[in-house]
């Protein structure tokens, strides 16, 4: 679908973006940039191999944040399937890149597929993260797949992902065990609804995984009442 180098820059991508504040997990998380220091550790993935410090200045974090709102402002307008606003967005990081070339990867033969290129070697960290985030997203609109560029359907949940399912079908982050969530509230929505249905008082409904209610009690296991011990006499 993408490249390696692609995917990879797509996931760091998604990474930074996700350590905006706001919902994440249904938790409302604070921002994981506060401070210079903090960078170190929201971004353990990307800091080695992009050459950032261990102790970032000042003017290193602002500038990453800027990226982050750039990079978060495509992925929400193409979650929202606004080809129009996300490809502004992107033009914008383009620019900042300089001028894009086609260049063949190292060790490539003359019918290999040609990569975008852009920066020069030496280029601050931030610069060639940035360059780099901005071709990754590039290389997605020419292949018509920004909406493959998603956020989290979890409850109270925004993060973004990248959908590389072949039938554009995953819908939940992976960080923050939203998918299920999901299915526990599903699940127990579809037992209040058959208890209603049933005329029966509303109880607590058992954990899909042990099939026992929150009390402690033995609930119904695969949708059939809990086999009681027989006591010995």
């Amino acid at each position: 679908m993408f490249s390696a180098i692609t995917t990879s820059r797509l996931a760091l991508a998604a990474t930074l973006a996700n350590t905006a504040p706001g919902f994440r997990g249904g938790r409302q998380l604070p921002d994981r940039l506060d401070g210079a220091a903090g960078l170190p550790s929201a971004l353990p993935a990307i800091l080695p191999g992009w050459g950032f410090e261990e102790d970032p200045s000042s003017a290193t974090l602002r500038s990453v944040r800027k990226l982050r709102a750039a990079v978060a402002g495509v992925w929400q307008d193409a979650a929202a399937e606004d080809a129009d606003a996300a490809l502004e967005g992107l033009n914008a990081l383009l620019g900042a890149a300089g001028p894009v070339r086609a260049v063949l990867p190292p060790g490539s033969t003359v019918r290999s597929p040609a990569i975008l290129a852009a920066g020069h070697e030496g280029d601050a960290p931030d610069k060639a993260a940035s360059t780099a985030f901005a071709l990754a997203l590039a290389e997605v609109a020419l292949a018509g797949e920004l909406t493959r560029l998603r956020t989290c359907s979890g409850e109270d949940c925004s993060n973004a992902f990248v959908d590389l399912t072949r039938n554009r079908s995953k819908q939940f982050c992976d960080e923050a065990n939203c998918a299920n969530r999901a299915h526990v509230k599903a699940y127990r929505a579809r037992r209040a609804a058959e208890a209603a249905a049933a005329g029966e008082e509303p109880a607590e409904q058992p954990s899909p995984k042990d099939g026992r209610a929150k009390d402690g009690k033995p609930g119904k296991k695969n949708g059939k009442p809990a086999k009681k011990k027989a006591k010995k006499k």
